[in-house]
């Protein structure tokens, strides 16, 4: 038995081709990484600039925000006003679905953990939820805007928001839906 330890000029370029390709992939990998990061800022850039120009979750942010009265009897059939808070509540609850799901990071979720939380502690809005809530029960469906919701369930609504009676001895809860 012999071993053969002469290196041919192949086996020179075989190892030069296999440290550039090595080299390749790696520089291709940072550059689809750095790509991905960029078109994930984008996407956030664009889900924070809605919240900004949609003329409709503008208003009804500024409404929240000041806690101007909105939800009372008159608010279901208002069409406009009942369509906008809809719309926001909806837009918000998507951003939460990215988050239960892990399509935006915690990191990125920052970006809206303030508006979804200034929401969320609007009486009228936890009103609103109170009833919806109330509702989808009596109904055996899902409450809209569920992933709001559930965010909400884990940091905001007390134990009586649960209580279906909480309307008769709260002066935050009402009875606006029938349940």
């Amino acid at each position: 038995m012999t071993l053969n330890t002469e290196i041919s000029i192949s086996d020179i370029i075989a190892s030069i081709s296999l440290f550039l390709v090595v080299i390749g992939g790696i520089f291709a990998f940072f550059q689809w990484r750095k790509n991905l990061l960029l078109k994930r800022a984008d996407y956030i850039n664009e889900l924070t600039e809605k919240i900004r120009t949609d003329v409709d979750i503008k208003d009804t942010i500024y409404i929240f925000d000041y806690s101007e009265p909105w939800y009372d009897q008159n608010f279901h059939g208002s069409k406009e006003l009942e369509i906008k808070v809809d719309k926001t509540l909806s837009y918000f609850s998507y951003i939460c679905y990215l988050k239960a799901n892990r399509i935006i990071s915690e990191k990125e979720f920052g970006f809206f953990k303030y508006e979804i939380k200034r929401i969320l502690i609007n009486p009228y809005v936890q009103d609103y939820f109170y009833n919806l809530y109330h509702f989808a029960n009596r109904n055996n469906v899902p409450i809209t805007f569920d992933y709001l919701f559930k965010y909400g369930r884990k940091s905001v609504f007390d134990a009586t928001f649960f209580d279906k009676f909480a309307y008769k001895t709260s002066s935050i809860y009402h009875r606006y839906l029938n349940f």
